[in-house]
């Protein structure tokens, strides 16, 4: 999805995530890494004023919020991005 992403840019950018505490250190056994308390409460507000925005241009946009799907609170990190670039369309 990101041809030019690196393994190491990959790397650092989680590692970044983490020392914002926005993403747990440790991934699952099924190689997933899940936000933390803080980490959800910012993809709520980011959510929260991306559907506030959106409104603000078009009456229409609440049919947005019925067109995006909360991803489950543990995901892998290229389920994220494919899930940031869904919500990117609508934004």
């Amino acid at each position: 999805m990101l041809p030019d992403l690196t393994d190491v840019a990959l790397k650092e950018e989680i590692t970044s995530l983490q020392n914002l505490r926005i993403v747990n250190p440790v991934v699952d056994e099924e190689n997933k890494y899940s936000l933390t308390d803080d980490g959800n409460d910012l993809r709520n507000m980011v959510l929260t004023m991306s559907f506030w925005g959106r409104q603000q241009m078009d009456d229409s946009a609440n049919r947005a919020s019925t067109q995006i799907v909360e991803p489950e609170k543990d995901v892998s990190m290229s389920e994220l991005i494919k899930y940031n670039e869904k919500l990117n369309e609508y934004i």
